[in-house]
């Protein structure tokens, strides 16, 4: 009888224990229904809902920009300089990737990074300490990185006058330096250093025709104009002013319409120096002509005339010693005009 009992309350104890247990199992196993597609977030330790990521039929991710905003306000707390997302990575060989993104549609974004802080924060930022290594990397069969100064909201994106690209380097360093690449090795064919200088193998092209130097203009009762003669203005130092008389020695050169170099005295992050004009003083440029001492052919010398900012052939070799400012290169029969002229100073 004793025994009996024994097992009827060990059956009941053991009873007991799988009741508790099953019911313990009950409230830790997630149930419900959720958004199909949608990637769940824990909402509570044994709830979830949906996040703001879908997962497409052909498993991409998806975030929409309203969301995508919403998720990098409310996890990149300003206040605190805290990181919406971050990864880090351990390994000491092979290629490893602390955060990496991959995207197969043409127009697609692997990884997209975005600062809304207007605090002067990053959307994306790359760093290493390592000597020999790189703090942000692009590959692509077309544009490897990409700068845009841009703004863009829900209703699309707007180009701004910023900056696309910066770069910042210590003196004696190389703000910028491109190769030419073929498999593992590598051909330097440019630089720029530190002071701005800039060095091209290749030699340089622009859609200019002439070097000018940039030289201040005296005031005076004519608009200065370019294909303008101009000449060395005696009464103030590096001051130029229009031509007016024959023959002058002090031809200086013209006043460049689109110049290939510029050349100025002024620092780059100078403001723009009211006053100052183009002078062509090398190249070929416009340059207005007058046909008063006879019609211009191609190949004539040409000097300052009686007409104000304007050249004419030169014919009294006396006089043309130091008074040459080029060689006209169309013709003009009669008249005035602008015709393109190669400034030979002589």
């Amino acid at each position: 009888m004793k025994t009996a009992l024994r097992v009827v309350v060990v059956l009941m104890v053991l009873a007991a224990l799988g009741s508790s247990i099953l019911a313990q199992s009950e409230a830790n196993e997630v149930k419900g229904t959720g958004t199909p597609g949608q990637i769940p977030l824990w909402t509570h330790p044994h709830r979830q809902g949906d996040s703001v990521i879908t997962q497409n039929s052909d498993g991409s991710l998806n975030v929409s920009l309203s969301s995508y905003l919403a998720l990098f306000a409310s996890t990149n707390d300003a206040s605190n300089g805290s990181t919406a997302l971050q990864g880090s990575h351990t390994a000491t060989t092979g290629l490893t990737s602390g955060v990496q993104g991959f995207d197969a549609s043409p127009n697609g974004v692997g990884v997209q990074g975005i600062n809304t802080g207007g605090d002067g924060g990053w959307g994306v930022k790359g760093s290493s300490n390592s000597p020999d290594s790189v703090g942000v990397e692009g590959f692509s069969p077309n544009v490897g990185v990409r700068g845009q100064s841009l703004i863009c909201n829900s209703g699309g994106c707007t180009f701004q006058s910023g900056t696309a690209g910066q770069f910042i380097v210590g003196s004696g360093g190389n703000l910028l330096v491109g190769f030419v690449g073929s498999g593992s090795t590598w051909t330097p064919v440019f630089r720029v250093d530190s002071t701005g200088q800039g060095f091209f193998d290749g030699g340089t092209q622009t859609s200019g025709a002439d070097f000018a130097e940039s030289v201040a203009v005296a005031r005076g009762p004519h608009p200065y104009e370019p294909g303008d003669l101009l000449v060395l203005d005696a009464t103030a130092n590096r001051q130029i002013k229009l031509s007016s008389e024959p023959y002058s020695t002090l031809v200086a050169g013209i006043y460049s319409t689109k110049p290939g170099i510029l050349a100025t005295t002024h620092k780059l992050d100078s403001p723009a120096t009211d006053g100052e004009v183009p002078l062509a003083i090398v190249g070929i440029v416009p340059c207005k002509v007058s046909a008063e001492n006879g019609p211009i052919h191609r190949g004539d010398l040409l000097v300052t005339s009686s007409t104000p900012g304007y050249a004419m052939k030169g014919t009294d070799r006396s006089r043309m010693l130091g008074a040459v400012v080029g060689k006209a290169m169309e013709p003009l029969a009669t008249g005035t005009g602008e015709i393109q002229v190669l400034v030979t100073l002589q």
